[in-house]
């Protein structure tokens, strides 16, 4: 049942713009991305490159990132897009 919803069998749809993502979704259009599309470049990791990519890319930092890197893809995305309110975000993991 993959790709699709459970409720009505349909296909589920992506957020995301098909067409504008189809090429960067595989290993070499990722590698052809430019670094400064993530919110850490050194490890090309957390993708920036749209806004729907950045608020996704805060909820996994918050969850998984180290403090550096919360830091770093918060500033990041603070600057690239000024209307995604990054600060407040708490992190996933439990006590």
């Amino acid at each position: 049942m993959a790709g699709k919803s459970r409720h009505n069998g349909q296909p589920m749809k992506s957020p995301l713009p098909a067409k504008a993502n189809a090429k960067k979704n595989t290993v070499a259009g990722r590698k052809k991305m430019p670094a400064a599309d993530f919110g850490v470049p050194a490890k090309k990791k957390y993708r920036i490159d749209d806004a729907a990519h950045a608020r996704v890319a805060l909820g996994r930092v918050a969850q998984n990132g180290n403090s550096a890197e919360k830091k770093q893809v918060q500033a990041r995305v603070a600057r690239r897009y000024p209307s995604i309110n990054v600060t407040g975000l708490k992190s996933g993991k439990k006590k």
